[in-house]
C-alpha cells in the first residue's frame, strides 16, 4: 500500500514540473493570448532566420563542390 502511494505522489509530483513554463490564459483573455502568438512567432522567425543565414553561407562552398563534379564527368 505504501509502494502504491509513494508512486502515485512521485507521478503527480513530476507531473507539475513538466507544465511549470507553460502559461495558461483564460478563455476570453485576448490580450494574454495575442502576446502568447506573438512571442512564439518572434522566436520561431528568429530560429529560421538563423537557419536562413547559415544556408546563405554555404552556398558558395556547394557551388565549388558543383562545379568540380561537373568539370570530372567532362
Amino acid at each position: 500500500m505504501n509502494k502504491i502511494l509513494l508512486i502515485v505522489v512521485l507521478i503527480f509530483g513530476l507531473n507539475s514540473f513538466v507544465f511549470a513554463e507553460e502559461k495558461k490564459c483564460r478563455t476570453f483573455d485576448i490580450a494574454c493570448k495575442t502576446k502568447n502568438f506573438v512571442n512564439e512567432t518572434k522566436e520561431f522567425q528568429k530560429k529560421k532566420v538563423g537557419d536562413g543565414v547559415s544556408q546563405l553561407k554555404k552556398i558558395p562552398e556547394n557551388l565549388k563542390k558543383k562545379n568540380n563534379q561537373l568539370k570530372q564527368r567532362k
